[in-house]
């Protein structure tokens, strides 16, 4: 009888054990039964801002909506997400230290105003509450009562294109820009944070005057960057536009954002990869199966049938027209008793998916240069083959 029971339970582990080998984890997408009844400019219009801190109330059942733009990845945006729409962009003030990837960049949420309060620190506008004569955070146990996510995360909103300092107002506060043609003033020579301390440098707008002091690069010496050397040239930085009394300064996420050329310590426009999320815009031909876990930030197939199963799953159109020697790389890639190729095309019509139409490609060469490239992944598999990408980059 106990060898009996002993083979049972082996066999009920060994049955497990094989369950969870494939298993894909998959998670039900957020939703959010409601919408937005107030626009972010009409609540930051609540507000007006004076010569000292101050704070107005927010009607009751007000729901505002927007996309998150901010990231504490890398330690230089603390206790806050910013979201906007396309009105304008709002910094939530959350007590929690570790956001990121609950709240990613790109991702929808809806904030039920509530009880908080619309405010400022120092002429910047914040969603939180008013304590102690002071702006304060949601509290980290209290976030799911105010803020909720809706959808898989997609891509970050357009930033707003700043050529000149003219430009620059208070409506962009809050909101993600692109500065055009800029330089550090410091390019070179010193570091993003000076030792231990919070610390400001001034962009300088090509061509223009030396008098733009009152823009700066803000960064906190908690970023993982803060000890880099600041790049030299002319480039582009995207960032978080916010004020502090009369200046205006720009929080960038990652050195990502600093695309100033090779090898001058910010992210380049060569090496920059082409964001394409593996949540938006993709299109299924044959075979259905195709699912995407917000947990695992992943794209799998498994064939759970008797019969064998082939499935595309073909990417929106992807512009590498402005590049040379793009390659493909697949992030963590999983794959089991499965077929499976990678394709491209650049000649998608939305309807051929016959491998005739595509040629098949192997990570790491180079793809075509052109403005409408398409990616497909090809599943052929029988009962319990899976195939499972965690992320692709283009590069």
């Amino acid at each position: 009888m106990n060898k009996i029971q002993l083979l049972a339970i082996s066999l009920v582990i060994l049955i497990a054990g094989a369950s969870c080998e494939r298993e894909l984890d998959e998670a039900p997408v957020l939703t959010y039964d409601g919408e937005a009844n107030m626009t972010i400019a009409e609540l930051c219009d609540l507000h007006s801002v004076g010569s000292v801190d101050s704070y107005t109330e927010i009607p009751a059942g007000t729901v505002i909506s927007g996309t998150v733009t901010s990231s504490d990845k890398d330690g230089n945006c603390y206790k806050y997400i910013t979201i906007q729409d396309e009105t304008g962009g709002i910094m939530i003030k959350i007590d929690d230290s570790s956001l990121d990837p609950k709240y990613s960049i790109g991702q929808r949420v809806y904030v039920e105003c509530g009880d908080m309060v619309i405010g400022d620190y120092r002429k910047n506008k914040q969603l939180g509450f008013w304590v102690d004569g002071a702006m304060a955070g949601i509290a980290s146990s209290q976030e799911d009562l105010y803020i909720f996510r809706d959808g898989v995360c997609g891509e970050e909103p357009e930033a707003v294109v700043v050529t000149s300092r003219g430009e620059i107002d208070g409506s962009l506060c809050n909101r993600l820009v692109k500065l055009q043609n800029v330089h550090f003033e410091d390019g070179g020579q010193a570091p993003y944070c000076d030792p231990g301390a919070n610390t400001s440098r001034n962009i300088k707008f090509e061509g223009e005057s030396d008098n733009n002091s009152n823009l700066v690069l803000r960064t906190s010496s908690y970023a993982t960057f803060a000890n880099e050397i600041l790049p030299e040239g002319n480039g582009d930085i995207y960032g978080i536009l916010t004020i502090y009394n009369n200046t205006y300064q720009l929080i960038i996420r990652s050195l990502a954002d600093v695309r100033m050329g090779a090898g001058t310590g910010g992210g380049s426009t060569e090496n920059e990869p082409i964001q394409v999320p593996l949540s938006q815009g993709w299109t299924t031909q044959g075979d259905a199966g195709w699912q995407y876990s917000a947990v695992r930030q992943s794209i799998a197939i498994q064939n759970s049938g008797a019969n064998m199963i082939d499935s595309w799953y073909i990417s929106p159109a992807i512009n590498t027209s402005e590049f040379e020697n793009a390659v493909l790389t697949l992030v963590e890639n999983r794959v089991g008793d499965a077929q499976f190729d990678i394709y491209y095309t650049t000649n998608f019509t939305g309807n051929n998916f016959n491998s005739n139409d595509w040629t098949i490609y192997t990570p790491g060469n180079v793809l075509p240069s052109h403005n409408n490239l398409r990616i497909a992944f090809r599943f052929r598999g029988n009962n319990g083959a899976f195939w499972e990408i965690s992320n692709i980059k283009i590069q």
